[in-house]
């Protein structure tokens, strides 16, 4: 594919800064995350591949692979997606360069370097064998050593859950310089494919060359079929034998030869490294390797044969060696004499000096002075930088007998080991148990509807993840449920007061009400009142104005004053009797008008005023009768007409 511009915003949030290298599959770009705000390695494929769903497959395999791996020595994955016809990853960005290009540049590094950075690519995938995943395709291109100079694996482009075939139309997938017997075959590859790879690197690191060469990746894989390598160390003589063997146990062509995972290829290169002094490896010597804390200071190189003594030479020494003899035997007598003298207590009795802080073979140089047997051993320790002495048991200052074993306790430094699961527990017992098992954990509250509160939700990182001890780890327990203060919604019209409540994560209950005030679709009143506090997804409920409903007036005149109040009372409303003078005495007694005239729209319970006649002589004054009275609610009908 072409060259992405800098400049260019990819998907909407990444913005390419430069071009960092190209692969066979991708092009991988340095980009700032405009989202996050952070720079990232974005791997874009290239066009040709986009239409090939099986190169398409892979790429998307490769994210789904590594999302899934967080770990120290694994480069993390954050992002995946489409683009311009083809696809993306978003990787972490690291700055450091790759373990190929260190080994271009400085040729074999020392053994033990070689070791720890190996141990780094082992733990890696040893994390993603725990999880089904091999990787397929270790290579020093593949491992990038950061600005501190640990070591993390990238580029699981062909990793795979479960076993698989290596071919894609016919070729082989992987690099030939570092693929497995099995993979150069085309057969179903294991997790000690993977450990046969990282057995090359290891070669690679310790020599600064593979173990075979060719002039295709055919012939290159047929010599890791059928030709035996030739051992590091004849290639670099500051190989031990104990790492020669480590070495040429990974290349095994048979993968039940070689270690059967990364936990015991781990433990064989730690061993190996024990018998090597700061300065290289010490021989084995007479079939039995030395004790690991062996000083480099009290290693004495043979003379080379040019450097032999003269026979006059070999005389004198010989004299001299007769006179030290002596002077040794009269140092015994007197050593013997002074121990009959001195105290019993005292005798053949030293105090443990104090190493602590000292380097390892300080230490055990000190110790065996004071006529003491030092034996290390390895502890991982956050505080304490590797190679130097946490303490020793007996402890300082302690009175022991000469020859006494005493333990010194050598810091590996901080160590890996799978983060403890402290989900659902205390807080207080959560966090006691992280400080013992060496890390710094720190709290944060997090609510929440699953868990109780107090009790541990998550960490970050998750449990079971492979992290350095050490380390900062943030424990988030539960505040409990998540809880809101009720909106003001009274005088707002349904549909705001409904979004109001509902953006502050409650559900609303709406209940209409016939009412004269306010205007149909205002909120009344609301339950619970404004400033309660609810749960999120609780319930309030809203009392909302609805209009009242009209009915028309039936017709009552001509009718006696008890069957109007009647028909006026059946139709729902009320009535309100007036007297009017009438001439006529077939009126008298009856409803000679009604306010409001019949078919006038009033609310149902407004009043009806009726006019019932009456003669002249038999009335003087105005008489009101009410037979029903309306609801509070309801409205007057209006003023009565005036009487005759």
């Amino acid at each position: 594919m072409s060259v992405v511009e800098a400049g260019t915003v990819i998907d909407g949030r990444y913005r390419v800064a430069a071009r960092l290298g190209s692969g066979g599959m991708a092009d991988v770009y340095l980009a700032h995350d405009t989202l996050l705000g952070r720079q990232v390695a974005l791997k874009l494929l290239h066009h040709r591949f986009a239409e090939d769903q099986e190169f398409v497959e892979r790429f998307r395999r490769e994210a789904s692979s590594a999302a899934g791996l967080s770990h120290p020595n694994v480069v993390a994955v954050f992002d995946r997606g489409e683009w311009n016809g083809t696809y993306y990853i978003a990787m972490e960005y690291l700055p450091g360069r790759s373990l190929k290009a260190v080994v271009r540049e400085h040729g074999p590094l020392s053994p033990p370097d070689a070791i720890d950075i190996v141990v780094q690519i082992l733990l890696a995938v040893r994390f993603a064998h725990r999880r089904g995943i091999i990787h397929r395709d270790i290579k020093p291109h593949n491992v990038i050593l950061d600005e501190e100079g640990r070591a993390k694996v990238t580029d699981f482009g062909i990793a795979r859950a479960g076993a698989s075939d290596m071919t894609l139309t016919g070729s082989i997938m992987g690099t030939a310089q570092y693929l497995s017997p099995e993979q150069a075959q085309g057969h179903a590859v294991s997790e000690t494919s993977d450990l046969y790879a990282v057995g090359v690197v290891l070669y690679e690191l310790l020599t600064g060359s593979v173990p075979f060469e060719g002039e295709s990746a055919v012939s290159i894989a047929l010599k890791q079929v059928s030709v035996e390598p030739t051992p590091p160390s004849e290639r670099n003589p500051e190989v031990g034998p104990a790492l020669d063997a480590v070495v040429m146990r990974s290349l095994a062509k048979d993968p039940l030869a070689r270690f059967a995972s990364a936990d015991e290829f781990i433990a064989a290169l730690q061993q190996a490294r024990q018998g090597i002094a700061p300065g290289g490896w010490v021989p084995i010597q007479n079939g039995t390797p030395p004790a690991a804390d062996t000083a480099a200071g009290l290693l004495v190189p043979p003379l080379p044969s040019d450097a032999q003594p003269s026979p006059a030479a070999a005389r004198r020494r010989k004299r001299a060696l007769w006179v030290a003899g002596g002077v040794a035997a009269l140092a015994i007598v007197a050593a013997v004499v002074l121990l009959f003298l001195l105290p019993s207590s005292k005798a053949g009795r030293v105090t443990v000096p104090d190493v602590t802080g000292e380097t390892q073979s300080v230490a055990v140089a000190s110790l065996k002075r004071e006529g003491l047997e030092p034996v290390s051993s390895l502890t991982a320790n956050a505080r304490v930088p590797s190679g130097l002495v946490i303490g020793t048991t007996p402890p300082r200052g302690t009175v022991v007998k000469k020859g006494s074993r005493v333990s010194v306790v050598v810091s590996s430094g901080p160590g890996i080991v799978a983060l403890p699961n402290v989900y659902d527990k205390r807080s207080d017992e959560a966090t006691k148990i992280l400080r013992e098992k060496g890390f710094q954990p720190t709290v944060q509250s997090q609510s929440s509807d699953r868990v109780t509160k107090g009790l541990v939700i998550s960490t970050n990182p998750t449990a079971d993840t492979e992290v350095q001890v050490g380390g900062p780890v943030t424990v988030f327990v539960s505040s409990g449920p998540q809880e809101v203060s009720v909106p003001e919604v009274t005088g707002e019209q349904q549909a705001v007061a409904t979004a109001t409540l509902a953006a502050a994560g409650l559900k609303v209950t709406v209940v209409k009400r016939e009412v004269a005030e306010p205007p149909a679709g205002t909120v009344i009143s609301q339950s619970p009142g404004a400033g309660s506090q609810l749960k999120v997804g609780g319930k309030a409920t809203i009392v909302v104005a609805q209009a009242l409903k009209l009915l028309a007036a039936p017709s009552v005149v001509g009718q006696s004053e008890a069957q109007a109040a009647a028909t006026l009372t059946g139709a729902g409303f009320a009535s309100h009797t007036v007297s009017r003078t009438v001439t006529d005495p077939s009126k008298v007694g009856i409803v000679v008008q009604q306010s409001p005239e019949a078919g006038h729209k009033l609310a149902k319970g407004a009043v009806v005023t009726i006019a019932v006649g009456a003669l002249a002589q038999q009335t003087t004054s105005t008489s009101t009768t009410t037979t029903t009275t309306p609801p509070a609610s309801a409205p007057a009908a209006g003023a009565p007409p005036a009487s005759g």
